[in-house]
C-alpha cells in the first residue's frame, strides 16, 4: 500500500508487543531475505573495526525493522522524517526540505506529490513562482501523530538492550559522526 491509497487507522493494524516486548516480526519486504548483521564462521577480518561498516549493518537492522512496522502502509523512513520536517516548521519551502533530507529537489517532488494525493500536505503560494510552501493538513496531522506513536514504538523495540544512558551516548556520538572528524 502507498500513500495514494493510505488506510484509515482502524484499518491500520501496527505490530502488536508481547508481554517480553519483543515485536512479532513480518519480513520488510514479500521474499526478502531477513537482514542477519553477523553470521557465524565468516570472517569479517577489517570490518570488525570499521565504524561506517557497524553503523551501515545497524542501519540495515533497523531499517528491516521499520518496514516490518510502516512499511505496508508505504511509510519508509525518508518518508515518516519529510512529514515530522514539514510538521514542525510549517511553511517550509521545497527547497529548504530537501537540502535538510539531504536529498535532490526532484525526490522531495515525489514525496510531496504522494502526501499531497492522499490528502496529507497542501502546497501554499509563496509569492515565487518557483516554490511552494508546504503545510499538512489536519489529515496529515491525524496520521502523523498515529506514525511517531508507531515509529517510536519502533525505536524501543530497536534499542531494548541499550540502558538509558546507553541510547542518550549512542545519539551523542552518533551526532559527532554526522559533524565529522577533523583531518
Amino acid at each position: 500500500m502507498n500513500f495514494l491509497n493510505m488506510p484509515t487507522p482502524k484499518q491500520t493494524t501496527p505490530r502488536k508487543m508481547t508481554r517480553t516486548g519483543d515485536a512479532k516480526r513480518a519480513p520488510g519486504r514479500a521474499g526478502a531475505p531477513h537482514f542477519n548483521a553477523r553470521i557465524e564462521g565468516i570472517n569479517y577480518d577489517i570490518l570488525e573495526n570499521l565504524v561506517g561498516y557497524a553503523v551501515r549493518r545497524a542501519q540495515l537492522s533497523i531499517y528491516e525493522d521499520f518496514a516490518a512496522t510502516l512499511g505496508e502502509e508505504g511509510v519508509t523512513p525518508q518518508r515518516f522524517s519529510s512529514l515530522v520536517i514539514i510538521g514542525s516548521n510549517p511553511g517550509i519551502s521545497q527547497t529548504r526540505l530537501a537540502e535538510v533530507m539531504g536529498i535532490a529537489r526532484s525526490g522531495v517532488v515525489s514525496i510531496i506529490d504522494s502526501f499531497e494525493a492522499a490528502g496529507m500536505l497542501e502546497r501554499k503560494d509563496s509569492g515565487d513562482r518557483r516554490s511552494y510552501n508546504l503545510q499538512l493538513t489536519k489529515e496529515g496531522q491525524r496520521q502523523l501523530k498515529r506514525y511517531k506513536n508507531t515509529v517510536k514504538e519502533h525505536d524501543d523495540h530497536v534499542s531494548q538492550q541499550l540502558s538509558d544512558l546507553e541510547k542518550r551516548q549512542l545519539l551523542v556520538l552518533l551526532g559527532k559522526l554526522c559533524g565529522g572528524p577533523a583531518r
